[in-house]
């Protein structure tokens, strides 16, 4: 009876809730850490199209008239910012700037590093990753594309491209077969990315190819285009970890020479635009510099600019650059549903999405659905031995720092 009451006693002193695992303790604050970056990404892309927006928005009002019979007030307005050229030069020289700024100050061997760069320049990585980061900067934020209707199967699979173009871009970049990944991975991760894109489509019920400011296309060129803006961060990505795994080049030092080599590549190729008179360079700049509404959202553009790169960087050192693009491609539906029924809630506390909007509370659900596979496919990646294509300790080391 003793014997029994001690042991009673000794139970009930153990601890309702066990310790937890280090692995599983490991595993939970990696996932934290991805899934905090994956929308820090999401969050400065969203940011992004808005300040390119309000940029090329900014409207000036000159010869206001009022009607004094009718009272209507009239005017002429123009936008006098319609220089992405001269925006993209401004954005390459601001990164290079900061990132080379960086790297100076954390690097504790600026000779080595300098040294790995020289040498390696004019390989066909570096060479992938100035023209990736050139043209999918400016034709992301600047080309003008018509509105065109298709069908939500064939926009959400056009979307969701980048996936299968990451594996084979790291498959050619880093020598890993099939990307380092098994195609089972692959396949899961193209349909959920399409599944939560047409979801996105269907709750938005719009479907717009893509919006920017500049030079309208139409015909094989919108597509060719098209094309290349959906697989060219991909390929700039892989570059990347190509750069930094391959060729053991700070991740700093990498972004700021990239940046740096664009801004010297972009030069001609502004003067062409400006002697051919596509573009006013001159007028560029004095309409910038003239407003300080202007110039304060080239600048905001270029710092979002920076973090959206270090982000980016961060999350191929966590993962890979297969893995971040399809995250990326995947959850930047997931982020703008969110942000909808957060600003749904803020705006009406007390409104229920399933009786007032079933039509997106189906498709929301159905998101859910698509996060689930993206979970299974990570699964059957994680349970797959493969290559061990990883960011090296030194890498790791300075992007924590």
């Amino acid at each position: 009876m003793l014997s029994n009451t001690r042991g009673g006693d000794a139970g009930e002193q153990q601890a309702l809730i066990q310790k937890v695992a280090p692995s599983s303790m490991g595993s939970a604050c990696f996932l934290a850490v991805v899934g905090a970056l994956v929308c820090g990404w999401c969050l400065l892309d969203s940011w992004q199209h808005q300040i390119s927006a309000e940029l090329f928005g900014v409207a000036e009002i000159k010869n206001p008239n009022v009607n004094l019979l009718t009272g209507e007030v009239s005017a002429d307005v123009s936008n006098p910012f319609t220089y992405p050229l001269t925006l993209a030069f401004f954005q390459f020289a601001f990164m290079g700037v900061i990132f080379l700024a960086i790297w100076y100050m954390l690097s504790q061997n600026h000779a080595a590093d300098v040294d790995k760069v020289r040498f390696n320049v004019y390989k066909p990585q570096w060479t992938g990753l100035v023209a990736s980061h050139i043209f999918s900067t400016f034709w992301l934020q600047s080309l003008m594309m018509p509105a065109h209707m298709w069908s939500p199967q064939a926009f959400a699979a056009s979307r969701a491209l980048q996936v299968p173009a990451a594996a084979g871009f790291r498959h050619h970049t880093m020598g890993a077969r099939f990307g380092g990944h098994p195609v089972s991975t692959t396949t899961m991760m193209f349909a959920a990315a399409s599944l939560l894109i047409y979801s996105q489509s269907a709750i938005a019920q719009c479907l717009c190819i893509w919006s920017g400011h500049g030079v309208e296309l139409a015909g094989i060129a919108l597509f060719i285009i098209y094309l290349l803006m959906l697989i060219l961060p991909a390929a700039n990505a892989a570059c990347m970890e190509s750069v930094m795994v391959r060729l053991d080049t700070d991740p700093f030092l990498m972004l700021g020479t990239m940046n740096f080599l664009a801004c010297l590549c972009w030069v001609p190729i502004l003067g062409l635009a400006h002697v051919t008179g596509w573009e006013d360079v001159r007028m560029a700049f004095a309409v910038t510099m003239a407003s300080r509404q202007l110039y304060m959202l080239v600048l905001w553009l270029g710092v979002q600019m920076v973090l959206f790169s270090v982000v980016m960087v961060a999350l191929i050192a966590m993962v890979d650059c297969f893995w971040a693009v399809a995250l990326t491609a995947s959850f930047k539906a997931v982020f703008w549903w969110c942000s909808s029924l957060m600003h749904m809630y803020m705006s009406c506390p007390l409104t229920n999405v399933s009786i007032q909007h079933p039509h997106a509370s189906l498709w929301g659900f159905i998101m859910v659905l698509g996060c689930l596979l993206v979970g299974i496919a990570a699964k059957i990646d994680a349970s797959t031995p493969k290559e061990s294509m990883s960011i090296t300790k030194s890498t790791t080391a300075n992007l924590k720092v």
